[in-house]
């Protein structure tokens, strides 16, 4: 089999498996590089580690990120995972073939007069204005990505109990909690009375009644950005702010690693060298020792009724 006989094919058991359009896209938009690289017509049998190392230094020689690097080599690793569990070819290439290196950028959030300027923005009486406000707030305050957003159904919208439920990456579903004030829009815009009728059972919908989309979703960020004056403003600005946020409020890793529906914790953990200085101000609330020891004055504590003379110069801060 040609490997490009055999990008066709796995191209088709993505679709068949569900995978979103998004990745869909994504793999026939990279993959092609490496398919032009070792050459259409040739055997996928024939792929070894030093075709792949040659592909990677042809990388290099490109004007992207190391980040972009990054995406390239996963979806190539993908792919030939997927020929070595087919049979296509025999040694697992991936595991001797990781992914290089990219310099991780520091985590861009909203500042909260930047959040209070797109709030102003997001306000309005008009349906699309109130569509508009509910999306940017499933991003905002509960971390939802920009597909999850486009794929979320009207059934999928349990207001009563105060969540909604994300088909999130690998067609995998998730439960999101909503916060009061998301709650409370989302009710405004969920009002059967108010939506017009259509065949759709997508949440958010266009003037014409019809699912939005990626497009309709940049078109919002276009206009978003104009009006407040925030020319970074994008989807996933929103999402990096809510975790952010989140764990500066004194939200868990570990719960917002569920929230955010990642598989590990290392995606999560970027998050956390960005809040330290709200961390080390709020660290005497949940000191165990602060929380223990309840300090009455400079000369005396009393611990479970035994008071212990204190000289505030041997104190160590």
């Amino acid at each position: 089999m040609t490997i490009q006989a055999a990008l066709d094919e796995f191209i088709i058991d993505r679709k068949v498996k569900g995978y979103s359009d998004y990745t869909i896209q994504s793999y026939s938009q990279k993959l092609p590089y490496f398919i032009d690289a070792y050459g259409p017509g040739r055997p996928i049998s024939g792929v070894t580690l030093d075709s792949l190392k040659q592909y990677y230094l042809e990388l290099s020689k490109r004007d992207i990120t190391s980040i972009t690097k990054q995406s390239y080599i996963r979806e190539l690793r993908a792919f030939l995972n997927w020929c070595h569990e087919e049979g296509y070819i025999q040694d697992k290439l991936p595991d001797k073939f990781r992914l290089p290196k990219a310099k991780r950028k520091v985590i861009d959030i909203l500042t909260d007069d930047e959040i209070q300027r797109l709030l102003i923005a997001l306000s309005g009486d008009t349906r699309i204005k109130l569509r508009n406000r509910c999306i940017c707030l499933l991003m905002l305050d509960s971390g939802l990505r920009l597909n999850e957003v486009i794929s979320l159904t009207v059934d999928n919208v349990k207001l009563n109990d105060g969540y909604i439920i994300a088909d999130g990456k690998g067609n995998k579903q998730r439960v999101v909690p909503l916060g009061r004030y998301t709650r409370s829009i989302l009710t405004e815009y969920m009002n059967p009375r108010a939506r017009p009728v259509t065949y759709s059972d997508s949440a958010f919908l266009t003037v014409e009644g019809r699912s939005i989309t990626r497009t309709t979703i940049k078109q919002m960020f276009r206009k978003l950005k104009k009006q407040t004056g925030i020319p970074r403003l994008r989807a996933h600005l929103l999402r990096h702010t809510f975790a952010t946020y989140y764990l500066e409020n004194g939200g868990d890793i570990y719960t917002l690693q569920v929230i955010l529906g990642h598989t590990t914790l290392e995606m999560v953990k970027q998050y956390v060298h960005v809040t330290h200085k709200k961390l080390v101000a709020g660290f005497p609330n949940y000191s165990p020792m602060d929380n223990l020891v309840k300090w009455k004055g400079p000369q005396y504590e009393q611990i479970n009724n035994i008071e212990i003379d204190i000289d505030p110069d041997e104190l160590p801060f």
